[in-house]
């Protein structure tokens, strides 16, 4: 279903660029694209691939991974989309979960799936796929994508996309009938993790639009500059980004923005300041966008035009057509206008359900109890409803967070904290605001534990849970409770990051070298730290994406150098990053003026 709405747009416009992908000097025109999806989509059905079926494709970034996800819906079938970047047991359990026929890779991660599961890699020669394939009919509620998501039980559950659902969502992007508010001419950036449903929006509103996709580094999301760079030289006029990189971006060069003619934002409350800036040089339209992946990508969608220095909320609007949304209290009674309640959205926008979790999926997806034909999902946000049915954001009914754009339930979080033999309680909350939210864990050692707790569980949970889920840990005697005998969470809140005492003391500051000196300087900045040593770990020591971006961004600005930001993760330690720095010969005279003035504030 959804593929004949790419091969329509191959008809229309066979010759042009479908996808770009500049670091790579790779690109596809939607023929070329068709024919190398062809091509995967004949393999796969030679595995015995077809309709119910589900495909791993774990890919980086670039065109291959546009073709293998287009090539198993021409199978028949539904792909898996999985990042690159998590952990290995998180793949494996994501394929073992999905009950996935067979896996897309490459040759570096292959040895993390079933060799008998492991698709050899495909070639990118359209002249080399062979006749063209006739794409088995699927019906409208079958299968098309699954993204896995944060669970409460400390089990991430894949979350079902159907065909109809995405077929209704392409066609209701703009909110105005069937146009969609891409066309060909338009140049959309392909930057989300592909385990994030907002490449459902960047691929596929793009592929079925005429329009050219523009593959970027993910790197530049955390680096406002660059960004405003790579948005300007590759003429990127439509894109989708998480609140959180709208904020840090728009912290950093609200004219980063300026070029775009419609940018969608969501995943968390936009902040009416950053929206200001932006607004101030963006030459079209900004739109804040709200929807749950078990509603398909977005289901509100609010304009942003006037945004004065009274403004304290952007509303996340009304809904596109076709889709209800209902704010009701806690027995789905509507509730009266301006006041909470919770928001439930039914229509032809709801999700499957949850792979193979039939009674968590009768718990989000109910019936509506004065109209049994209709089908309530509930979101678990709270909102209120304005007389003129705009709808505003007024948070959450329960533990869900969101933090840099990912949903995730601290309970996921604190079961893998209770399953380390080192650690007797746990519990994890969220601190900070804007750019600088983070999760913060509190975890109380079992009596036989031995120094260096933190960094024991801290390195487990990054082997099994993505970077943005894996919190700075602090170890305490005892979880403060409440007179009611739960976890005192505002007493958590309000505690200091500590770090346990080193085993071995830190090397102290003379007997640093003066680039690690330098980069010290910057560590205890952006770290809020008092001492830094060769041997700490910029993550352990409470470090993020965001922060790691602001890092990079300082260096290039006051080193001239440009390390590509990849590097800054597998060099996490202060003695690794200034050897790595090293590498890029940076200026004496540079190194020693950052060493001379410690207290010179970054700017970024």
């Amino acid at each position: 279903m959804l593929g004949a709405l790419f091969s329509r747009q191959v008809e229309l416009t066979p010759d042009a660029v479908a996808v770009f992908h500049p670091d790579a000097r790779e690109q596809l025109t939607y023929a070329e694209l068709d024919r190398v999806a062809d091509g995967v989509a004949r393999v796969l059905t030679e595995r015995g691939v077809g309709p119910g079926s589900f495909v791993g494709v774990c890919l980086p970034q670039g065109c291959r991974r546009i073709a293998a996800f287009l090539g198993v819906w021409k199978a028949g079938a539904a792909y898996v989309s999985m990042e690159p970047g998590h952990p290995a047991d998180r793949h494996r359990f994501c394929v073992e979960d999905s009950g996935a026929s067979c896996v897309i890779t490459d040759a570096a991660l292959a040895e993390r799936f079933p060799p008998e599961l492991v698709l050899p890699e495909f070639g990118m020669s359209p002249a080399e796929a062979g006749a063209p394939v006739e794409p088995p009919s699927v019906a409208p509620d079958s299968p098309a994508i699954v993204y896995y998501t944060s669970g409460t039980t400390g089990t991430p559950k894949g979350v079902l996309l159907g065909h109809a659902s995405l077929a209704h969502f392409l066609a209701h992007l703009s909110g105005s009938g069937p146009d969609l508010p891409l066309a060909p001419g338009d140049r959309t950036a392909q930057i989300t993790s592909p385990a994030f449903d907002a490449t459902t929006f960047e691929v596929w509103a793009t592929l079925t639009s005429g329009a050219t996709l523009v593959i970027l580094q993910r790197d530049l999301l955390t680096d406002g500059g660059l960004f405003g760079e790579e948005v300007r030289r590759h003429g990127i006029s439509a894109m989708l980004v998480a609140t959180s990189v709208f904020h840090e971006i728009a912290l950093q060069n609200p004219q980063a923005f300026a070029p775009l003619r419609v940018l969608f934002v969501g995943g968390e409350a936009m902040d009416p300041r950053r929206a200001r800036d932006v607004l101030a040089t963006l030459s079209g339209t900004l739109v804040n966008a709200y929807g749950p992946t078990e509603t398909t990508t977005f289901v509100t969608r609010h304009v942003v035009t006037d945004v004065t220095d009274e403004t304290r909320t952007i509303p996340i609007g009304t809904p596109l057509p076709g889709l209800e949304a209902h704010v009701l209290d806690e027995w789905l009674r509507p509730v009266p206008e301006g006041e909470r309640g919770e928001l439930c959205m039914s229509g032809p926008c709801l999700s499957l359900g949850y792979l193979n979790r039939p009674e968590q999926t009768a718990r989000a997806f109910v019936p509506h109890p004065e109209r049994p034909d209709v089908t309530l999902y509930r979101t678990g946000d709270l909102v209120a409803r304005g007389a003129d049915g705009v709808l505003v954001y007024l948070g959450r009914a329960d533990d869900q967070v969101k933090v840099r754009g990912h949903r995730i339930e601290l309970g996921e979080i604190e079961a893998r904290l209770l399953d380390h033999p080192d650690v007797a309680n746990a519990s994890v909350l969220v601190r900070g605001e804007e750019t600088d939210r983070g999760l913060a864990g509190f975890v109380v050692p079992v009596p036989s534990a031995a120094a260096g707790t933190a960094d024991r569980v801290r390195d487990a949970l990054a082997r099994e849970l993505p970077e943005w889920m894996v919190p700075r840990l602090t170890v305490v005697d005892r979880l403060p409770l409440t007179p009611m005998g739960k976890v005192d969470r505002a007493a958590l809140a309000a505690l200091e990051p500590q770090r346990e005492p080193e085993p071995v003391a830190a090397a102290p500051a003379d007997g640093l070298s003066p680039l690690e000196q330098a980069l010290s300087v910057m560590w205890r900045e952006l770290l809020e730290a008092d001492t830094v040593g060769p041997e700490d770990n910029f993550f352990s020591m409470g470090g993020h994406s965001i922060l790691l971006g602001r890092l990079s961004a300082r260096i290039r600005r006051d080193l001239e150098i440009r390390p590509p930001l990849r590097a800054f993760y597998s060099h996490a330690t202060l003695g690794e990053q200034a050897r790595m720095l090293e590498s890029h010969g940076p200026d004496p005279a540079r190194v020693a003026a950052l060493v001379a003035g410690p207290g010179r504030k970054s700017g970024v």
